[in-house]
């Protein structure tokens, strides 16, 4: 049975089809974004430190990176995504969670991140 007979006998129409389809793509997409955002910020965060020799100042940018990787994050993984937040807020005033006690365990390392997007890869990876 050709798939446009199978289309017909199950009453959908090839808009239909079209959305379901353009839907899976749309979610592998965004999820191919979420993980190379959240991979920039990583890759940015570790050469700033390396470059500062691990200098916890105030960093506008790369809490901008790490917002970015949040909100694309949003719609994949909430739970990573709040964690990718935290990291942004952390950005904006390190000082702040370095002083406040417990604070500094809600911020994921960047080994971590590091070990959940190489998951996330594997997963993309096994949908190809």
């Amino acid at each position: 049975m050709a798939l446009a007979e199978f289309i017909a006998g199950m009453g959908l129409t090839e808009s239909v089809l079209d959305k379901v389809l353009s839907k899976r793509g749309t979610k592998i997409t965004k999820k191919i974004l979420a993980v190379t955002l959240m991979q920039r910020a990583i890759n940015n965060t570790e050469a700033y430190l390396t470059r500062t020799n691990h200098d916890y100042s105030p960093n506008e940018v790369l809490s901008n990176f790490w917002n970015d990787a949040f909100a694309s994050m949003i719609s994949i993984d909430k739970d990573l995504a709040w964690r990718l937040n935290d990291k942004s807020k952390f950005w904006s005033n390190p000082q702040r969670w370095i002083q406040n006690d417990g604070a500094m365990e809600l911020i994921p390392s960047l080994n971590e991140l590091s070990e959940k997007c190489e998951q996330l890869l594997v997963e993309l990876d096994k949908r190809k």
